[in-house]
C-alpha cells in the first residue's frame, strides 16, 4: 500500500526556499525518488494549507520530467517538517517529524539553556541596556573579559556582538529586546587532532544516534565560526568526532526522548573548561555533494529515519 509523506516548507509558492538554489532542489528530487522505492509518495507542501487530521489543500509533485505539478488535497501519513519560520501548526492530529514544540525549543535560545542548563554556557535573557549592565555585573566577570550579545531569535551568525564587557554600548543594538548575554567561550586552543584555533564542532543526530559531522572556522579577524558569515567549513566522519563530544550528545538527547521522533544538528565549542553546548538546530538541512564529503552517510540516515516511521 503507497504511503503518503507531505514534506513542507513555509514559503508559499512551489519554487520558493529551497528550491531556489539548485543543489537543494537536486538533492530533494533524489530523496524523493529514493523514497518511492519504498511504496513512498512525497508531496511538497507549503505555507497555512494545513486542514487539519494530516489534510493539505495542496501541494506540489515532481513529474516525469522533473518539473513540480500542481495536486489537490494532500492526505498525509507523515509529515516531514522542514519548516524554516516556525510557521507550521502545533500538529498533534497527525504524525510529524519534527513537532512545532521541538522547533521553539530549539530556535528559542532562551529556552534552549534553560532546558539544558548543565551542558550550556551562563546565559540571561534581557530587553534593556540597564538588564545587560545588571547581569554582567552580578556574574562578576572582570571588565575586560568577552561577552557574547545575540538576537534570541536569529540565525546565521547574524546580530552578533562580542566584546570585553565594559566596551559594550548602548548604541550597538537599536532595539535591546529579546537579547540574550552569553559567557564568552575562548576556543582559541583548537580541537586537538582536528583543528587549530576558533571553532564550532556541529553534530547531526537523527534519534539519538549521531550520524556526521562538520567543524566550522571563522574567518581571519572575526571570532563567528559561522559559514554565513564569511567562515569556513569542513565535514569530519563521525568516528573523527572526540569522544568527550559523542558522550555530551548522549547525555543531551536523552533529555530530548521525550520529543522523539527527531532530527537536529547539536553545535559545541571547546573552551578552558570544556565542552559546552552553543546551540541546537531542528532543521539540519539535506545534503549535497558539493558541501559535505559525508553527504550520502546523512541523507541515507534521513530516509531510512522516513520509512521507518510511515510504514509504523
Amino acid at each position: 500500500m503507497t504511503k503518503i509523506l507531505a514534506i513542507y516548507f513555509s514559503e508559499p509558492r512551489e519554487m520558493d526556499y529551497p528550491f531556489h538554489k539548485s543543489e537543494y532542489l537536486e538533492i530533494y528530487q533524489g530523496l524523493i525518488d529514493r523514497l518511492s522505492k519504498h511504496n513512498i509518495h512525497s508531496v511538497i507542501v507549503r505555507g497555512n494549507s494545513y486542514q487539519g487530521n494530516g489534510v493539505f489543500s495542496h501541494g506540489w509533485k515532481f513529474g516525469a520530467d522533473n518539473k513540480l505539478e500542481k495536486v489537490e488535497t494532500v492526505q498525509a501519513d507523515l509529515i516531514f517538517n522542514r519548516d524554516d519560520k516556525n510557521t507550521i501548526p502545533f500538529i498533534t492530529d497527525c504524525p510529524i517529524i519534527n513537532r512545532a514544540d521541538f522547533d521553539d525549543l530549539c530556535l528559542d535560545k532562551v529556552k534552549t539553556f534553560k532546558f539544558l542548563p548543565q551542558f550550556s554556557p551562563k546565559s540571561e535573557t534581557i530587553h534593556t541596556f540597564e538588564a545587560y549592565l545588571k547581569t554582567v555585573q552580578d556574574w562578576d566577570f572582570p571588565p575586560e573579559e568577552r561577552i557574547v550579545l545575540k538576537k534570541n531569535f536569529e540565525a546565521e551568525g547574524r546580530g552578533i556582538v562580542i566584546k570585553p564587557w565594559k566596551d559594550i554600548v548602548e548604541s550597538d543594538y537599536d532595539d535591546w529586546s529579546d537579547l540574550l548575554v552569553q559567557e564568552f567561550i575562548d576556543s582559541s586552543g583548537g580541537i586537538p587532532e582536528i583543528i587549530d584555533g576558533y571553532h564550532d564542532l556541529r553534530v547531526t543526530v537523527i534519534e539519538g544516534t549521531p550520524i556526521n559531522s562538520f567543524v566550522r572556522t571563522p574567518k581571519t579577524g572575526s571570532l563567528l565560526a559561522n559559514v554565513s558569515q564569511g567562515g569556513s567549513g569542513l565535514a569530519i566522519p563521525i568516528d573523527k568526532v572526540p569522544k568527550d563530544v559523542l558522550d555530551f550528545v548522549s547525555e543531551i538527547h536523552a533529555q530530548l526522548e521525550p520529543f522523539e521522533p527527531n532530527i537536529y544538528a547539536a553545535d559545541f565549542m571547546l573552551g578552558q573548561r570544556g565542552w559546552k553546548l552553543i546551540e541546537l538546530n531542528s532543521r539540519p538541512g539535506v545534503q549535497h555533494p558539493n558541501w559535505s564529503s559525508t553527504y550520502e552517510t546523512f541523507n541515507t540516515a534521513v530516509i531510512e529515519m522516513l520509512v521507518k516511521h510511515i510504514k509504523n
